[in-house]
C-alpha cells in the first residue's frame, strides 16, 4: 500500500471554494473526469449530503490496462459533506472499477485557513493498494504519480472554475446595471415628456382662453353700436 498527501491553499475563501466543486466537470485543464451523476442528495441537520458516481479516463497504458483488466473509462463512488455552519467540506472517493486488483481511496477536506479566513486550505490523501498482479509495488508507483499529476491539473481546474465564476457573477452584475440603468432611462423619458406635454398643454389651454375672451370682446364691441344708433332713430309715432 502507498499513501500520498498534500496540502493547498486557495487565495478564495470557503464559500467560493466549496461552491466550485460543484461546478468542477468539464474543465479544460484536468480532463480525467468525464462525467459526473448524482445518485443521491438531501440535508441532514443543515449539512448537505451527497453521493455521486465519478466517471473518469485515467489514461493508464495499455499494458497496464491489459495487466489489470481494466477499460479505458473506469468508475468511482464519491460521498461528499457540505457544513456551511462550521465550513467544512469533506469528500471520500472509492473507485468501483477493477477493485479486486485496485484499491484507491481518496480523501479531501477543505476548512477555511486557520491564519487567513479569506483562503482556504485543501488537505488530500490518498491510499493505493494493489493486490494479486505481478510488479504490486511498481504498478502502486504508477497509481500514485497518476494521481499527483491529476491533482495538479485539480488544483488549476478549480481556479479556473472560481475564474469562471466571478465573470459570470460580474457579467450579471453588469446586465443587472444596463437593465437597471434602462429603466431609470424609460421613467427619465416619461417624467422628461410629461414636463414638456403639461406646460404646452397649459399654454395652448392659456392660449385658447384669450382668443376666446377677445373674440367675444369684438363681439360686444360691434353689436354694442348698433344698438346704440337703432335707439337714437327717432320713433315712427314722431314722424
Amino acid at each position: 500500500m502507498k499513501i500520498w498527501t498534500s496540502e493547498h491553499v486557495f487565495n478564495h475563501n470557503w464559500e467560493t471554494v466549496s461552491g466550485g466543486q460543484w461546478q468542477k466537470y468539464p474543465n479544460p485543464h484536468n480532463q480525467a473526469v468525464v462525467g459526473t451523476d448524482v445518485v443521491d442528495r438531501r440535508v441532514v441537520d443543515g449539512v448537505l449530503h451527497s453521493s455521486r458516481i465519478i466517471s473518469s479516463d485515467w489514461k493508464l497504458a495499455q499494458w497496464v490496462q491489459k495487466l489489470i483488466g481494466a477499460n479505458r473509462v473506469c468508475y468511482a463512488h464519491e460521498v461528499s459533506t457540505v457544513d456551511p455552519k462550521n465550513r467544512v467540506m469533506t469528500m471520500q472517493s472509492k473507485n468501483l472499477s477493477f477493485c479486486n486488483v485496485v484499491t484507491m481511496e481518496e480523501n479531501l477536506t477543505y476548512r477555511p485557513h486557520p491564519e487567513d479566513g479569506g483562503k482556504t486550505m485543501m488537505i488530500q490523501e490518498t491510499l493505493v493498494t494493489v493486490q494479486g498482479v505481478p510488479l504490486t509495488s511498481y504498478m502502486e508507483s504508477i497509481i500514485v504519480n497518476t494521481c499527483s499529476n491529476n491533482s495538479q491539473k485539480g488544483k488549476a481546474a478549480m481556479e479556473w472554475v472560481v475564474e469562471k465564476i466571478g465573470q459570470e457573477c460580474s457579467a450579471l452584475s453588469i446586465s443587472s446595471s444596463l437593465e437597471k440603468l434602462k429603466f431609470e432611462i424609460g421613467e427619465l423619458k416619461s417624467s422628461v415628456a410629461e414636463s414638456l406635454i403639461q406646460p404646452a398643454k397649459k399654454s395652448i389651454e392659456d392660449l385658447q382662453d384669450r382668443i376666446q375672451g377677445e373674440l367675444q370682446q369684438i363681439g360686444h364691441s360691434i353689436t354694442t353700436p348698433v344698438r346704440l344708433q337703432a335707439e337714437e332713430l327717432p320713433s315712427s309715432k314722431s314722424l
